[in-house]
């Protein structure tokens, strides 16, 4: 366990870590598509992917931080449960009821995105990670 971290890294770790996820799921979007023989992915699609993703990731992963993630954190650190692996647990789970929460809205008839639960956990414990590492908590010896 490690004592409570300074108020402005904590709040730090809010707000960056949300952001995370919307940029790895950019960035691994655009690595498979580099990957794949028939990718023509165009400079213009690039930036509507961006464009898109932020549109939608950025206030759904900042809505699922501050209300499940926050509070979340608080009662680890309570029941002194703080550790890397519960955190990275916390966003997976997060991410994964997230992407649930969100699936009927990501089917219609105009368009439709596809968003597994599995992928939005992985984006959950990219977030987790990164909510860990500005926390300070690895600095501290409490990684496990």
């Amino acid at each position: 366990m490690f004592s409570s971290p300074d108020g402005k890294r904590l709040l730090a770790a809010f707000l960056a870590a949300p952001l995370a996820a919307p940029i790895a799921y950019v960035l691994g979007t655009l690595a498979v598509e580099a990957l794949r023989r028939d990718s023509g992915l165009s400079t213009r699609a690039a930036f509507d992917l961006v464009i898109g993703v932020f549109t939608l990731g950025a206030p759904s992963a900042y809505f699922a931080a501050w209300v499940a993630g926050v509070p979340s954190y608080f009662v680890l650190r309570r029941l002194g449960m703080l550790a890397r692996w519960t955190v990275w647990l916390g966003g997976a789970v997060i991410g994964a009821a997230g992407a649930l929460v969100l699936a009927p809205y990501l089917h219609g008839d105009l368009f439709s995105i596809r968003f597994p639960w599995w992928t939005a956990a992985l984006l959950g414990i990219v977030s987790a990670e990164v909510f860990w590492r500005i926390l300070g908590a690895t600095a501290t010896g409490a990684a496990r």
